[in-house]
C-alpha cells in the first residue's frame, strides 16, 4: 500500500472511532494496489453493533473530504480524499450472525447475490479490531459444511442451465439484448458454480475470471471454451457461443460440491 493511501486509511479509522458500537474494521483488496489502477479504491468494511448516526453526522465525522453521498438503499458513503476515491460499508453484526447460524437454511440469501459478503468478512485486512467476534466468525466461516457448498453448487448450475436455454432462445430469435444478458448470466453462473465446487467464497467481479482460472478443480478444456465465450471476434458469432456454452454445461454435470 502506498504511502498516501495507508495515511488516509489511518485517519479514516480514527475518525470512525467515534461512532460507537464498532466492532472491526477490514480494508478491502481494492487499497492495495497502485492508485493509478483503474480499479484502485480506498474501500473499508465497518462492522457495527447497535445502530449508526444518520448520513448528515457521518458527513460531519469525515473531515476534508470531497462530493459526499449515501446511498438511499444500502449502508454505504462515498467521497473522496484529495483524490482517492473512498467506499465505506457498514455491515450490522447481528444480520451476519443470522446468517452463519445456519448457512444452510440462509441458502436463498446466498443463490442470488453469491458469497461475496463471507469474502470481505473473511480475506479483509483487519486494521481495527475490538474484542474476538470478527476472529471468532473467521473460524465460524473456515467450517462451512460441505452439505452448504453442495446445495450452493447445485443451485448455481440450475441457474446456468436456465441462462443456457435462454441463451438458445435469443439466438434463434436473434434478440441482441436478450442473448447479450443471458449470455452474461450464463459465465456468471458457471463461475459461482466453479467457485463453490472448490469451497471459495466469491471475490470482487473484477477478481473474478483471475481466481475462477486458478482453481485446482476445474472441468476439461475450461480455459479454451471460458476464453471462447468472451471473445469479441466476428468470425465467432452467437451460434458458435451457444455451442461452445453447451459444451461447458455438459462437462459441469457429473462435478459436485
Amino acid at each position: 500500500m502506498v504511502r498516501d493511501v495507508a495515511q488516509a486509511a489511518k485517519k479514516l479509522i480514527e475518525q470512525l472511532k467515534v461512532i460507537s458500537g464498532i466492532e472491526a474494521i477490514t480494508l478491502h483488496e481494492s487499497a492495495e494496489i497502485s492508485p493509478d489502477d483503474p480499479y484502485f479504491y480506498l474501500s473499508l468494511d465497518v462492522y457495527y453493533r447497535g445502530s449508526l448516526p444518520d448520513p448528515q453526522i457521518r458527513k460531519d465525522i469525515f473531515s476534508g473530504l470531497g462530493a459526499f453521498e449515501s446511498s438511499a438503499y444500502a449502508m454505504k458513503d462515498r467521497f473522496f480524499i484529495d483524490t482517492l476515491p473512498v467506499r465505506i460499508e457498514y455491515k450490522y453484526i447481528d444480520f451476519i450472525n443470522r446468517l452463519l447460524r445456519s448457512p444452510d437454511e440462509n441458502l436463498a440469501a446466498f443463490r442470488d447475490s453469491g458469497t461475496y459478503t463471507f469474502y470481505r468478512l473473511r480475506y479483509g485486512r483487519i486494521i481495527f479490531q475490538e474484542g474476538v467476534w470478527l476472529d471468532e466468525v473467521r473460524g465460524q466461516l473456515d467450517r462451512i459444511s460441505a452439505s452448504f457448498w453442495t446445495q450452493l453448487s447445485e443451485a448455481h448450475r440450475a441457474r446456468a442451465e436456465h441462462h443456457l436455454a435462454d441463451l438458445g432462445s435469443a439466438v434463434v430469435r436473434g434478440d441482441s439484448l436478450f442473448y447479450v444478458i443471458s449470455l452474461a448470466g450464463f459465465i456468471r453462473r458457471i463461475c459461482s458454480f466453479l467457485l463453490a465446487v472448490n469451497h471459495r467464497f466469491e471475490p470482487s467481479p473484477r477478481q473474478l475470471g483471475e481466481q475462477v482460472l486458478a482453481l485446482p478443480i476445474l472441468p476439461e478444456n475450461f480455459r479454451g471454451r471460458f476464453d471462447s465465450l468472451m471473445r469479441d471476434d466476428v468470425e465467432f458469432g452467437p451460434e458458435r457461443k451457444r455451442e461452445v456454452a453447451e459444451l461447458l454445461t455438459r462437462s459441469i454435470l457429473l462435478m459436485h460440491g
